[in-house]
């Protein structure tokens, strides 16, 4: 793949010039897949050095096909879609091309119904109108279509641009992106959710099942303990093979304290270290990783031999020839059936019925030897491990020291496990063991200990990545805050941690509001923090929510008038200042000061006898003792922050109560006599 290079089409020549030149490029001189891969319709490559390999099978969709047995893309589109495969992956090498393919075999497909062939130089705009129907009848799922248009305007983008198809009309995918259901509030969201989070009674029962495994079966301790593992920490399923033995490791925290991590290195990017496991839970980890560590111990000593004597058969108690038998010398078949593991009574039935052994048993001119056994065992257990004999991308864990490692046969109910072998368990023989299917009907722990869902008739299903679903939400709905959670879980980017918090959103709500309003939040909190501050916040027997304003809080009720004052709010009975609001004060003092030149000036020209200038005076006095009060009362240390400033009715009463204290009638407001006053809030109110 290291022989990249980019292919640019000669504007002179013809579609069909330039798709040959493509696929003569992709064909001979790239070596993604393999340099003989081209003649195959399955391609496998290993994705780096994992474990997994990224797989492209060139079936058509016209004809049924399986895993198995499918018929390959039509000729000659089946060329176009290996270039096109081969040059995208030496590009971007990905895990999974299954949208790739899947919009190859959809262009084929819509070619033959409207053109009666597979060519990609057919593509016009009664195929692009055949494209819609053909996704529709395949497709149902609505993530499945997005994902799918888009690989499909990719290819139908570089087949224009490449002049393959140079007068093919642009084509925009029309299928939206699906909304996250982790965070809809409609049915599907919830459904999607009670999906993805299994209930606490269904992980209540795991871990009843990892308490009495010990009792029950070599298999039940060895998958429990695998899922008791994800339920320490978030974790993928994935990540768990990649552990050493000696994974685990104590440190002290500040305290002292002794606190157990794993050593662990997560997938999808996250950053390797320490995963700290809470301490109620330390015992469990110990258990489950010492039960896990004596179940892998045998394989890991076939591994071991392997490593140090590659191609030679690892010789076991099972088998029935003598220490100097040699490894050339012809076995006979009960010697072989020992050595093998294979209970068989007649030859015919080895060599006929096990087609491996059939073909070794012809290739030896009708023996089989320990040398031929040793070669094809050590091809057989290496090649599923990509990274030889590592198991980790990182190449620092030998299969000899991987803790999941098992034999084969390892929890067959009918075959004796084989001493000599050693493999890893995939994602979905873990998830097999705890999802209950009817496809495969007693597979599952469930089943085969009869134990059943806290909701009647409904299976159990707890697939590995729930684990981390439910392990995340728990540690979301603690409080627990979000860059330590992204790290405890091996999450590349914290943004990443919503996708697995499944609380309802009153449970986010709620959080929320404990966060940011404490229990008793004034109306200088909530202004700080640009929330809305109800009329109760300010001391008013009143529901609803006052309008922020820079001066303070407005008590108004604009549903029943408009404001009778016009924007003039610094001497309105219904502006309320917040102490400890910087912006209120502020603004007030500027106005202190203009109001003062301007009350000075009135004065001045009072005194020189000017007309009328006696009414300014009063007006611009009262004008300024208000500004002045609240002033006084804000800078007042004695008062809290968050503490409503009024200007007291008794010293501004409206009009209507005054002509009401002046006949005798009920008024609520004191007589001028009754008032005491500081004598410094008493100098405020004075005209000098």
């Amino acid at each position: 793949m290291d022989n990249i290079v980019q292919f640019t089409p000669k504007v002179e020549s013809t579609a069909k010039q330039n798709l040959n030149e493509f696929i003569h490029l992709c064909k001979n001189e790239l070596t993604a897949f393999g340099t003989g891969c081209w003649i195959n319709n399955l391609w496998k490559t290993p994705y780096g050095k994992s474990n997994r390999n990224t797989v492209a099978r060139f079936s058509t969709n016209t004809k049924p096909y399986s895993s198995y047995a499918y018929t390959p893309l039509g000729s000659p589109f089946i060329d176009f879609a290996k270039a096109y495969i081969r040059y995208f992956y030496s590009l971007n090498p990905v895990s999974n091309l299954q949208r790739y393919m899947e919009a190859l075999r959809v262009i084929e497909e819509a070619l033959i119904i409207t053109k009666g062939s597979a060519d990609i130089l057919e593509l016009d705009g009664v195929v692009l109108d055949a494209l819609p129907n053909v996704l529709s009848k395949r497709y149902s799922d609505k993530s499945a279509l997005n994902k799918i248009g888009y690989q499909l305007e990719k290819i139908l983008d570089f087949c224009r641009s490449k002049q393959i198809t140079p007068s093919f009309p642009e084509w925009s995918n029309p299928y939206e992106k699906q909304k996250d259901l982790t965070i809809l509030l409609d049915d599907k969201g919830k459904e999607h959710r009670s999906k993805k989070l299994p209930s606490d009674e269904e992980m209540l029962l795991v871990a009843q099942l990892f308490h009495d495994a010990p009792n029950l079966s070599i298999e039940a301790e060895y998958y429990t303990s695998i899922m008791a593992l994800l339920m320490v920490a978030p974790s993928r399923g994935v990540e768990l093979t990649s552990l050493p033995v000696n994974c685990l490791e104590w440190e002290e925290d500040k305290a002292g304290i002794k606190k157990l991590g794993i050593r662990w290195k997560p997938a999808k990017g996250g950053k390797a270290g320490l995963k700290w496991i809470p301490t109620v839970m330390e015992d469990v980890v110990v258990e489950a990783v010492k039960r896990l560590e004596k179940i892998s111990e045998p394989a890991r000593r076939a591994a071991k031999f392997a490593e140090e004597n590659p191609n030679v058969f690892m010789r076991h108690e099972q088998c029935l020839t003598s220490s100097s038998f040699g490894d050339d010398n012809a076995l006979n078949y009960l010697e072989l059936a020992a050595a093998i593991g294979m209970e068989m009574d007649r030859p015919s039935q080895m060599y006929n019925k096990t087609k491996w052994l059939g073909q070794l048993y012809r290739e030896g001119n009708e023996q089989i030897t320990y040398n031929a056994l040793g070669k094809y065992f050590y091809d057989l257990y290496t090649s599923k491990l990509n990274n030889w004999p590592y198991i980790d991308q990182s190449s620092k864990v030998k299969a000899s020291e991987a803790l999941l490692l098992h034999r084969e046969n390892e929890f067959h109910s009918d075959f004796e496990p084989r001493n000599y072998s050693f493999q890893l368990p995939t994602l979905n023989q873990i998830n097999d063991r705890f999802v209950q299917k009817s496809s495969r009907d007693g597979r599952s722990l469930w089943a085969k200990y009869s134990i059943e869902s806290p909701e009647k008739g409904k299976p159990i299903a707890i697939p590995t990545h729930n684990a981390r679903h439910w392990l995340s939400t728990k540690a979301e709905r603690g409080g627990m805050d979000e860059l330590t959670l992204a790290n405890w879980a091996g999450r590349a980017k914290v943004s990443d941690n919503e996708h697995y918090d499944h609380r309802t959103e009153d449970e986010k709500s709620e959080t929320a509001r404990n966060i940011l309003i404490p229990e008793n939040a004034t109306a200088l909190d909530k202004i700080n923090i640009n929330l809305p501050v109800s009329y109760e916040d300010i001391g008013k027997d009143l529901i609803g929510v006052a309008i922020v304003t820079e001066f303070g809080v407005c008590e108004h009720d604009f549903a029943m008038m408009p404001c009778q004052r016009h924007g003039d709010c610094e001497t309105c009975k219904e502006l309320v200042c917040i102490k400890g609001y910087s912006s209120s004060l502020d603004l007030l003092k500027k106005r202190e000061e203009q109001v003062a030149e301007q009350f000075n000036k009135a004065v001045e020209n009072h005194e020189k006898g000017a007309f009328g200038a006696d009414r300014w005076v009063s007006a611009l006095g009262w004008r300024l003792s208000h500004i002045r009060t609240k002033i006084r009362l804000l800078e007042n240390d004695d008062l809290p922050d968050g503490t409503p400033i009024r200007i007291p009715e008794e010293f501004d009463p409206s009009p209507t109560k005054e002509i009401l204290r002046e006949k005798g009638l009920e008024h609520d407001i004191k007589q001028p006599e009754s008032i005491t006053l500081d004598d410094d809030i008493y100098a405020l109110l004075e005209i000098k």
